[in-house]
């Protein structure tokens, strides 16, 4: 995997709540059900923060910076069931200002190395990807970053919350 713009991942931390504010936008959580209320932002920092003291392969939120350092947006795994096999769901958010200049691909691309990387006792075959349907843009990084359009489905995320989604699969080395 070779990524076109390099990025650096940092394991999210207490600092970064800032990030998750940011992200709280209408415009960015059109395809995820809306802007949370602050309870249930800060919920999901706390979350976030005690994922990155999980080991490597359970989990995690990244913060993005590009090289100049500047933070691009987030890139996030969960190890899930799909089907009865264990998969990666990943998960990433850009903010607008660096959006439509390859950010996305790049961030998802980096966490496809991280994830290639983990030992093999605790790698999974394949990685999924369920954005909606009419997430164009979304579905465009997956198509970019080499996943491959498995179906159509009806996916849960935010919880409680089901929509028609596109099941992208990229098949880890």
């Amino acid at each position: 995997m070779h990524t076109t713009r390099p990025v650096r991942l940092h394991p999210w931390a207490d600092r970064d709540l800032w990030l998750l504010r940011r992200r709280n936008t209408s415009d960015m959580t059109a395809h995820l059900g809306g802007p949370e209320p602050d309870t249930a932002l800060l919920a999901r920092h706390r979350r976030w923060t005690a994922m990155s003291a999980n080991a490597a392969h359970e989990g995690r939120v990244f913060r993005v910076e590009s090289p100049p350092g500047d933070t691009v947006g987030t890139v996030s795994f969960t190890p899930k069931e799909y089907e009865g096999n264990p998969v990666f769901e990943v998960g990433w958010g850009v903010l607008p200002e660096y959006q439509r200049q390859g950010w996305a691909s790049a961030s998802v691309r980096a966490l496809l190395d991280h994830l290639a990387a983990l030992p093999s006792a605790h790698r999974r075959p394949a990685v999924h990807a369920f954005p909606r349907v009419a997430n164009s843009a979304s579905n465009a990084v997956c198509r970019a970053v080499g996943f491959t359009l498995i179906a159509q489905t009806v996916h849960e995320y935010p919880p409680g919350q089901h929509h028609v989604s596109n099941n992208w699969r990229f098949t880890l080395p």
